[in-house]
């Protein structure tokens, strides 16, 4: 639902999320200096073939190359992927494998192939490295030059019937602090200290200011907090509906529908929402007023879920104590040394050899292509 909430991106400038970054390229090239430009940008694309050559030997199905709270992926044609990465999007690739943050999560969404949990798996990796280089990747990779095909809707979180939905729900009742305390999609739903702080600029209108916590991908008992705003507006007609749309990020949608509310106590919410890598992701929450939903609501609760479907018994609580971290991350670049090795080392196909290859691969081809983004640089502020 983070993704939903999403977290999503969510919208990804939103995330506060300690992060490295490099030297940040031109988002356009001075018209002047194209030629040099794309000379320089053909210089490359060796090492990014050289790098993608390397991952797939470990993924034969699939490079599923994104790593947003909302965003899975399709089983889709690998090489095709790569070939319009290198070929179209030459600049944001080697930015990425370039970060520490954004290789990172190239290697760790290895890890997730063939896994009975893949998307979840993939979207873990989201989640524990985040950050702008990440997000300028995707969006070039989805948005801007669709190397990745949109996952389609399967019909899994189909549109609830009008009956199945509250006659009201005064945006204005809704002001103030709530917690999820109950979530039934492990990927979106299910996290630690869901506090969501609410204001109604109008009676139609409901703003969330969002924040989650998600496990430190080093330190055991660790975390990191994440924060995002999401605007809804209330449907005209169908009080239960609310609508966050319009949203540039991945152009991500997503829509509330109300099966229970209580003033002041709870309300449950069950989303769906598209987004350009995936259309047709959903889940469920419940909000309530206590960090700790109280048990008394568990049977009106269920009965509310029943008229769509869903069951009671597929949620799972959440913990929202909000407990203070036992030691402040001060320094993420010295625990991504760490987590390269740690994600490297969970990749099952090929045994230690191959990881240790890919892992070498990584290292030089982030090197050269430094060489070849500082060289194109040079041309443009030269020109």
């Amino acid at each position: 639902f983070l993704a939903a909430k999403m977290r999503l991106p969510i919208s990804p400038t939103s995330h506060a999320t300690p992060s490295i970054t490099t030297g940040t390229l031109p988002r356009t090239w001075p018209s002047h200096s194209d030629a040099h430009a794309s000379r320089n940008v053909a210089d490359v694309r060796p090492h990014i073939a050289a790098l993608l050559s390397s991952l797939s030997i470990l993924a034969s199905t699939a490079l599923p190359l994104l790593a947003d709270p909302a965003l899975s992926f399709a089983a889709t044609d690998g090489a095709a992927i790569g070939k319009c990465l290198i070929t179209q999007a030459p600049l944001a690739l080697a930015r990425c494998v370039t970060d520490p943050v954004c290789a990172t999560n190239l290697l760790c969404i290895q890890t997730c192939t063939n896994r009975p949990d893949e998307a979840e798996c993939q979207i873990a990796c989201g989640d524990k490295f985040a950050g702008p280089v990440v997000e300028d990747f995707t969006r070039a990779a989805v948005s801007e030059k669709k190397c990745v095909p949109q996952r389609p809707d399967e019909g899994t979180w189909p549109v609830p019937k009008s009956s199945a939905l509250v006659d009201k729900f005064p945006t204005t009742e809704i002001e103030g602090d709530w917690y999820i305390s109950a979530g039934l999609n492990k990927a979106f739903d299910i996290f630690d200290c869901q506090l969501h702080k609410f204001e109604a600029p109008s009676p139609t209108k409901l703003v969330g200011n969002l924040q989650w916590r998600i496990k430190d991908p080093v330190a055991g008992s660790n975390f990191v907090t994440r924060y995002t705003v999401q605007e809804f507006e209330q449907d005209k007609d169908q009080p239960g509906i609310l609508y966050n749309h319009d949203n540039e990020f991945l152009h991500y949608q997503d829509d509330w529908y109300i099966l229970a509310y209580k003033p002041n106590e709870y309300f449950v919410v069950y989303y769906r929402g598209s987004n350009d890598a995936w259309d047709g992701y959903g889940g469920a929450v419940v909000y309530s007023r206590e960090p700790t939903l109280p048990k008394k609501f568990f049977p009106e609760i269920e009965r509310s879920l029943a008229t769509i479907g869903v069951k009671w018994s597929d949620f799972q609580l959440t913990d929202n104590s909000c407990r203070a971290a036992e030691t402040k991350l001060e320094e993420l670049e010295a625990d991504l040394v760490f987590v390269e090795t740690k994600a490297a080392g969970a990749l099952q196909t090929g045994g230690r050899k191959i990881v240790s290859e890919v892992v070498k691969d990584v290292v030089a081809v982030e090197r050269e292509v430094v060489k070849d983004v500082v060289a194109v640089e040079r041309e443009v502020v030269k020109d």
